[in-house]
């Protein structure tokens, strides 16, 4: 075993790693809401937060009801599989009430007739995925159809985030590599001698169910296919929680089982939105990278740095996967076209310049801020696309130098609570000529940009 470097930002000094291997009876629930403002969603658990600050930001303009069956699954529901028609997504239900309860209220869909059997009456209007629908193809299900014109769906892209490698705060590991993660969740510490210390506990290692997101880019990044993860495969597992909030939850009460051994033998995958106090991520050293990063530019830190300027590598863009007529216009599919493209509108606002007005269907500078400033909150955990860096077309793919339309890197570390060494944030008002000089010439959002 080798010692490998952990970095945490560019030009501060390496620490050193370990654990890193060089090798190639309640109440029932409430009837969800219903009608032509109600917007239909199913997708991945991590992506609850993000859509949660929508919910509060839009308020009683829309409601939001979200299924949370698996990115992969969730495509599903709007895509279909190749001979198969797209079918209602009948998992269970919550409810995103602005302001409501963290992680919604469990409600109970509206169901029809069909035939001897009853289904759910509504159909999804937005497949939620952090993944690319090839990567799902290409791993979960081969069958599943692609987006384009031969099923009349779009992909829009929203926010980004990353997934991660979790451990208990107390833990006194700081970074993996990932042939190191390819052998503690491809062997499960199974047998001991395989085993990459100190995650030599089998019952300590957690993944979720292969059609999630996380499980499928952090595959994709350490070269170990979703099927071959062990207890991934396996709906019943204990080791396999069935959302990201029961893992974190799971985590927290396997690290303090056996006091130090468990702190550290303890391991598991979350998005970027989904820690709780108790928890934090494992910097990461990517295949041909020489230390490993965190997400953010420190421990302590909520500024996405490493992921916006493209050192940590497990990132990616949320796909919002809608169902479209020939002209390529958004169709609902609850007679609610209006409020579903309200909500598409708030998801993909920040890849987006501004609009003038509201009148042609997209957000002004002030009301895009709204969204940049409710998302970007350290508890939901995402990166507006207008404070990223860099960009990508692939599921952890080559990366490329990217200069958003309308940035917004102050606006975002101004409301994650983000202080960025060197990054100068100048405050303006307006968007007329001499408002902001210099390097940063262009107002958004509050501040001087150079874009």
């Amino acid at each position: 075993m080798k010692m490998k470097n952990l970095c945490f930002a560019p030009g501060s000094a390496c620490l050193v790693g370990s654990a890193v291997l060089a090798i190639s009876g309640q109440a029932a629930a409430a009837a969800c809401p219903t009608g032509a403002n109600t917007v239909y969603m199913s997708g991945g658990s991590t992506d609850i937060p993000v859509v949660q600050a929508v919910a509060n930001l839009l308020g009683s303009a829309v409601n939001i009801v979200y299924q949370k069956p698996g990115a992969c699954e969730g495509l599903l529901y709007v895509l279909g599989d190749t001979g198969t028609s797209v079918l209602p997504d009948a998992d269970a239900a919550l409810s995103l009430a602005p302001n409501g309860p963290s992680g919604g209220a469990a409600c109970t869909l509206p169901t029809i007739a069909v035939g001897a059997t009853t289904e759910p009456a509504a159909r999804v209007d937005i497949a939620v995925s952090d993944v690319y629908v090839a990567t799902c193809q290409g791993s979960f299900d081969p069958n599943l159809n692609s987006v384009g014109s031969s099923t009349m769906t779009k992909d829009y892209l929203g926010p980004v985030q990353a997934m991660t490698f979790a451990v208990a705060s107390a833990s006194t590991e700081q970074v993996i590599s990932a042939e190191a993660a390819y052998m503690v969740f491809g062997f499960d510490a199974t047998p001991a001698a395989d085993a990459i210390a100190p995650w030599t506990v089998p019952g300590d290692i957690y993944v979720r169910f292969w059609d999630a997101a996380v499980l499928e880019m952090i595959a994709t990044a350490i070269n170990l296919p979703a099927g071959m993860w062990v207890n991934a495969t396996n709906r019943s597992s204990l080791q396999a929680p069935g959302s990201a909030g029961t893992e974190a939850t799971d985590l927290l009460a396997a690290a303090a089982t056996n006091g130090a051994t468990s702190t550290n033998a303890t391991i598991g995958i979350l998005g970027s939105s989904n820690y709780v106090a108790g928890l934090r991520p494992l910097a990461f050293q990517a295949v041909g990278q020489s230390c490993g990063y965190l997400p953010d530019s420190s421990s302590t830190a909520h500024d996405k740095l490493n992921v916006r300027q493209g050192r940590y590598a497990i990132w990616g863009p949320e796909h919002l996967v809608v169902n479209v007529d020939a002209n390529g216009n958004l169709l609902g599919q609850n007679s609610n076209t209006a409020s579903v493209q309200l909500v598409l509108n708030a998801l993909v606002a920040t890849s987006q310049a501004p609009a003038a007005s509201s009148a042609d269907g997209g957000l002004t500078d002030a009301e895009e801020g709204t969204i940049i400033s409710a998302i970007s909150l350290p508890a939901v955990g995402v990166v507006p696309w207008c404070a990223m860096q860099v960009t990508r077309t692939s599921e952890v793919g080559p990366e490329a130098s990217y200069a958003p339309p309308a940035a917004c890197s102050c606006a975002f570390e101004e409301a994650s609570g983000a202080v960025v060494p060197g990054h100068t944030c100048t405050a303006c008002t307006g968007t007329g000529a001499g408002v902001c000089t210099g390097a940063t010439p262009a107002c958004h959002f509050g501040y001087c940009e150079a874009e």
